[in-house]
């Protein structure tokens, strides 16, 4: 490992950090950026000191925890077209301090990079399929189901339906659903 270049790497986050800070502290890849910026200076402090155990510790935090978590929300910065510059030089600073601290990317950091990814996207988006809307007399008889119980309103309905009669009432419905129907009516009516 080299601390010249581990230094370099730590002052290249802490001027991206600087820089944008006012802007993008509310984000959620900047908890990482914070992070990281952090656990560089540390790797860098334990190499001047050389304590090996210490070096190899925050080496092993850096390539299990910090490096795949930092490369999902590095990524997510690239993906917005507006930020994507910033992104990527988030991403070229995290390849370099990987490259720097000798850590290991092969097969088994890959399953601990899915495994976060899958812990951060536990929650699924249920779908919602709406409800079934029916047409003509079935339609009719759902609105009056939902309105309010008046009583003298209800009187009113049964006093109507005794007058008119149930044959005049329902060719009316006929007549009204032939003049609704047009060519998008008869494009979905398979559909219900």
């Amino acid at each position: 490992m080299d601390a010249t270049e581990i230094r370099t790497v730590h002052s290249m986050l802490h001027l991206v950090f600087h820089r944008n800070k006012n802007q993008h502290q509310r984000a959620k890849w900047w908890k990482w950026l914070s992070l990281l910026k952090h656990a560089t200076l540390d790797l860098a402090q334990s190499l001047d000191g050389a304590r090996l155990s210490a070096v190899e510790s925050h080496r092993q935090h850096l390539a299990t925890h910090l490096t795949p978590r930092c490369y999902l929300a590095f990524s997510t910065v690239v993906a917005d077209n507006q930020f994507s510059a910033l992104g990527i030089v988030l991403m070229a600073t995290l390849a370099r301090l990987v490259k720097a601290a000798g850590i290991n990317l092969g097969r088994p950091t890959a399953i601990r990079m899915k495994k976060s990814l899958q812990k951060m996207t536990t929650i699924t988006p249920v779908e919602d399929f709406g409800e079934r809307i029916r047409r003509g007399d079935d339609n009719q008889g759902q609105a009056a189901s939902r309105a309010p119980s008046d009583p003298r309103i209800d009187g009113q309905r049964e006093s109507a339906e005794s007058t008119d009669g149930p044959t005049k009432r329902t060719t009316k419905t006929k007549t009204k659903t032939k003049k609704r129907k047009n060519a998008i009516d008869d494009l979905f009516s398979g559909l219900l």
